[in-house]
């Protein structure tokens, strides 16, 4: 028992600047909610549920535009894909025999950030020491969500704006740095960017998608496929 409280304030501790980290975009995704019309119960209830920023923040704008369930699976799955392969590489690092209850919990807090910090840990991970590393980034995610929300009745209407419009420069910010550096990303923003203008020109087109969002995430990944066939990531043997 000792030992096991060991692990889990070992891991508060290594969580706690994660938290810090997850608390100024938690704060703007409560005012976006907040500021799209969501109540506070409701804006609440995604972020304990949906513990992924960009995850909760499509999540809202799909609501908001009243998309079909379909585009709504589509968006969210295309999203999330990424969390299928970390899950799969932690699972293998795992300590074994952890209660199905402590592996529910283990996979709802498999963040980016999170994942990459557990990992490090030498041998197998004890699933105490995960629950620590990721209970301060998930108090802080509600926390930040809260106070985002309520802040939106006290402080002027263009901070707030200011504030939501944040989440979409978080996002550009997250990308222009690969787009820089390698020009096959480059290149499937700029296809992605005019497939899905082609195919918003024909609303057909767009409805049998499901929508504006629908059709941004079927141009993302024919985008994505093209530039797989004509600049295939090459082995490092193979450059040798």
């Amino acid at each position: 028992m000792e030992k096991e409280n060991s692990l889990l304030s070992k891991g508060l501790k290594d969580g706690l600047p994660i938290g810090l980290g997850y608390l100024p975009l938690a704060f703007t995704l409560g005012v976006a909610a907040s500021t799209g019309g969501f109540p506070l119960f409701t804006s609440i209830v995604m972020a304990m549920l949906s513990f992924t920023g960009v995850g909760q923040m499509n999540g809202m704008a799909l609501m908001a535009a009243q998309e079909t369930y379909w585009a709504f699976f589509i968006a969210l799955l295309v999203i999330n894909l990424r969390n299928i392969v970390l899950s799969l590489s932690l699972s293998q690092r795992l300590e074994q025999d952890i209660p199905l209850w402590k592996k529910l919990i283990i996979s709802m807090g498999n963040t980016d950030e999170i994942f990459a910090l557990s990992i490090k840990y030498k041998g197998q991970i004890p699933a105490n020491y995960f629950l620590g590393v990721m209970t301060i980034p998930y108090a802080a995610w509600f926390l930040g969500t809260l106070v985002g929300g309520i802040a939106t009745n006290l402080v002027p209407q263009d901070i707030c704006i200011a504030l939501k419009m944040a989440l979409y420069a978080m996002l550009i910010a997250s990308v222009v740095p690969a787009m820089k550096k390698t020009k096959p990303v480059l290149f499937v923003a700029l296809i992605s960017a005019a497939l899905s203008w082609l195919m918003q020109i024909n609303s057909s087109i767009e409805n049998m998608f499901g929508g504006k969002s629908g059709v941004l995430v079927i141009g993302s990944i024919f985008s994505a496929l093209i530039m797989a066939l004509i600049a295939p990531v090459k082995d490092k043997k193979e450059e040798e």
